[in-house]
């Protein structure tokens, strides 16, 4: 059983799902390749997996189970526009002009095809991989970003201790549906749009999970479903009401927040107005950092924030330009568009 395939093509597809597979479970780096209609590659970081399409072959039994580094250091510097796979009863061999692999597989099962598939919506790869990012920017290991596909939106969610991140892209999903996807799982999706040069993406639900294509490829994302108290808590911060709003230049308060992360060590450090002056302070055991700003007159308030976090979210916030809001609870830093939001809690002022 031989296929030729673009070796341009197989590259980029296997530095693909190098992203995804990520490098934190060593035991994750492999590729299956198998038989459904065609030859088909698939990885996973035990969480997200992702199927690719390679062309038509002749029918064979099993997954054939390889080393991803093996595949990837072999097509690294292929020269050669074509590269023929053949596959045998537990091996792979890959033909790339005078270069021969051939690797004994362990020889598995087939992903099996469970569940019915329910259409969500169609988003803009790069408005998705963009809403990820920044949304993610405040997670750590162990914590989750919240998907909600709601009538006119779709929502995600980044909450953590002391700031909550939001992107919103605008979609009419067909039906309701939530995932709580781990934040490592989340990287390694982003790094893998990175190195995907399409327009847009199909996204679906099955048996609990998400579901992304594109044609010759599918990608299913495991994860919690969100719970209604979760969820309506999550939702009901987007109907505060603002009472003051503010606009400053993006570049000023991002400046002054990455110094105090650098000074506070990624501690924490308090965000305040009182009257016409707004200020940035930190303070340590041996030393105290102020950095003041002119703004106008208003209501008085303090945050304390993570520092580190905060650059974090900045950073990515594509906008020249931010909005400050204050509500009964939270001062909300956003882009103009308000497509991409931080939330604070405000303390109780003295």
């Amino acid at each position: 059983m031989e296929l030729l395939v673009d070796s341009h093509e197989l590259r980029e597809w296997v530095f693909l799902l190098d992203k995804l597979v990520g490098t934190i479970e060593p035991s994750a780096r492999f590729i299956d390749f198998f038989f459904r209609d065609g030859l088909w590659l698939r990885a996973s970081d035990n969480c997200a997996s992702m199927e690719i399409f390679l062309g038509k072959i002749p029918r064979f039994e099993g997954s054939r189970t390889v080393s991803l580094d093996l595949l990837k250091f072999f097509l690294s510097d292929v020269k050669v526009k074509e590269v023929y796979i053949t596959i045998s009863q537990d091996h792979l061999v890959l033909k790339a002009g005078n270069e021969v692999l051939d690797v004994k597989c362990k020889v598995g099962e087939i992903p099996p095809e469970n569940g019915k598939e329910e259409f969500l919506c169609t988003l803009s790869k790069r408005e998705f991989e963009r809403s990820i990012n920044f949304a993610s920017s405040n997670l750590d290991e162990g914590e989750f970003l919240i998907f909600l596909f709601e009538e006119k939106s779709v929502l995600m969610f980044g909450p953590s201790s002391d700031i909550v991140t939001l992107s919103q892209v605008s979609a009419v999903p067909t039906t309701s549906f939530s995932l709580k996807i781990p934040y490592v799982t989340v990287r390694h999706i982003f790094k893998a749009l990175q190195r995907l040069n399409v327009q847009t993406l199909d996204f679906y639900e099955k048996s609990g999970k998400l579901v992304v294509k594109y044609p010759y490829l599918i990608m299913e994302v495991c994860g919690d479903r969100v719970d209604m108290v979760e969820k309506e808590a999550l939702k009901n911060i987007l109907v505060e009401e603002t009472i003051e709003r503010l606009e400053s230049r993006k570049e000023i308060l991002a400046k002054l927040v990455r110094k105090a992360a650098v000074i506070s060590k990624g501690s924490y450090a308090t965000l305040s107005r009182k009257n016409d002056i707004m200020k940035i302070v930190v303070k340590k055991k041996n030393l105290s950092y102020t950095a003041e700003l002119f703004v106008e007159p208003g209501r008085d308030f303090l945050v304390v924030f993570p520092s580190k976090k905060l650059r974090s979210t900045l950073a990515r916030m594509e906008s020249e330009k931010i909005v400050l809001e204050i509500t009964e609870r939270f001062l909300k830093i956003s882009n103009p568009s308000g497509t991409r939001t931080v939330f604070l809690e405000l303390e109780k002022l003295s």
